[in-house]
């Protein structure tokens, strides 16, 4: 008799936690996926996109202030169709009085993400109404002749 609790706890640990994680997968609360950058910045993605990197404390911003960091590329033909769904706000061209070493990420550690490609100016930085938060940045810049990498942080206040 003294077995049964072993086992309940055990079923537990085997079968419930990986389904409750693999569910949080799904839905976009953690991981490097389409589906939390969807989730967290409210926009539409084009199939090409791809390389997708995510940080930030967004599933806390029911309770205090927190912000999502998002990095990804896409086939630059998608860019006009992916920056249209945006309620701009402002816009900046490459502007060489501001610095870019963080792009638009606060400079809290949680919000970091460095790619290759963030090197030299970006193309446009566009200040934008968001779909899911108070605000939302997003900045374009030049992977190759063929892709664009595209950063977006959305902020909770």
């Amino acid at each position: 008799m003294a077995h049964k609790p072993l086992l309940r706890v055990t079923v537990t640990i085997l079968f419930v936690v990986p389904s409750l994680c693999g569910l949080l997968f799904l839905l976009g609360y953690v991981g490097n996926t389409a589906a939390r950058v969807k989730r967290e910045h409210g926009l539409k993605l084009p199939s090409s996109a791809s390389g997708f990197i995510c940080r930030g404390d967004a599933w806390m911003h029911s309770f205090m202030d927190s912000g999502a960091a998002s990095a990804l590329e896409m086939d630059s033909k998608d860019l006009i169709s992916f920056t249209s769904q945006l309620k701009i706000r402002e816009t900046y061209e490459s502007d060489t009085s501001v610095s870019y070493k963080n792009g638009i990420f606060p400079l809290n550690r949680r919000y970091q993400i460095q790619r290759p490609w963030m090197t030299g100016l970006p193309l446009k930085t566009y200040h934008c109404a968001s779909p899911t938060g108070d605000s939302l940045d997003v900045q374009i810049w030049t992977v190759d002749n063929s892709r664009v990498g595209v950063l977006l942080y959305t902020d909770w206040n």
